[in-house]
């Protein structure tokens, strides 16, 4: 599906299904050098389950035209027109990564029209190394096979997952391809700038849910607990076995997770 936020066409999954009115609407969103198909484990079971889904590319990533955006502060305001533009007027927001730290701010920013926050493997703060900024945007190729690999756990490495003959490593390589040469630079000092994590938390009253990776080597856990300890309404797990790319590598546990809580807090 595509729909028109800023002059620019914005591409997003539905998981295959209409929405209906009166569903209530749940939005996921990437994190840094990926696209929707992060989520194609989790937009098939919410869309078939009751939920209105948007899976969106940010500008400039998968099939959405326009200039990736800098700046998360800038990336929720995105955001915050995108649901405009959809005319939703709330929403519980899913997020992996940086796409965590976007619905983090977004949800500081109007409250009142969201109404739950999932973060996945994500923290209050992402301080991206310069390094591997530098490598993103002088040789992106290296840093897709790097971040890739760095941000896999074993089961990915031993090409032991649930989608039996899928390679979750080559598959994030290409999906790191198919954005604009520039998105993965940008998208990691948006992330290294970010400041106002534990402030947006803090700000948040709306129930929320954190899941980590033990074995997460970008967000590592000692940073995800952060972002939690400064939530006021939340729920924490911790799940073994699994790295940063948690939406791919353990998709059944985070799909009961997310529903869950649903169910736990908006009977």
């Amino acid at each position: 599906m595509q729909v028109e936020v800023n002059g620019s066409k914005v591409n997003y999954s539905t998981g295959g299904r209409p929405h209906t009115a009166g569903q209530p609407n749940v939005l996921f969103l990437h994190g840094a050098g990926n696209c929707h198909l992060t989520w194609t484990q989790q937009v098939r079971s919410f869309a078939y389950g009751g939920f209105n889904v948007i899976a969106p590319d940010l500008p400039g990533h998968g099939l959405s035209e326009g200039a990736p955006i800098l700046g998360v502060e800038e990336q929720a305001k995105w955001l915050i027109a995108l649901l405009d533009a959809l005319k939703i007027e709330n929403v519980h927001l899913v997020g992996h990564s940086q796409g965590a730290i976007i619905s983090l701010e977004a949800a500081a920013l109007v409250p009142e029209r969201v109404l739950s926050t999932v973060f996945v493997a994500s923290a209050a703060a992402i301080p991206a190394n310069e390094a591997l900024i530098k490598m993103a945007e002088e040789t992106p190729e290296k840093a897709f096979d790097l971040m890739v690999s760095w941000g896999s756990g074993t089961s990915a490495h031993m090409r032991t997952n649930s989608v039996p003959g899928v390679s979750l490593i080559d598959g994030g390589v290409r999906v790191m391809g198919l954005n604009s040469p520039d998105a993965l630079g940008i998208d990691l000092r948006s992330c290294a700038a970010y400041e106002n994590g534990v402030a947006a938390a803090q700000k948040l009253t709306c129930p929320s849910l954190c899941i980590f990776a033990k074995q997460d080597k970008m967000t590592p856990l000692r940073a995800g607990r952060v972002l939690a300890d400064n939530l006021a309404n939340n729920e924490m797990h911790v799940l073994e076995g699994a790295g940063h790319m948690l939406p791919l590598e353990k998709p059944q546990e985070i799909n009961q997770l997310i529903k869950n809580f649903y169910h736990s807090n908006f009977k």
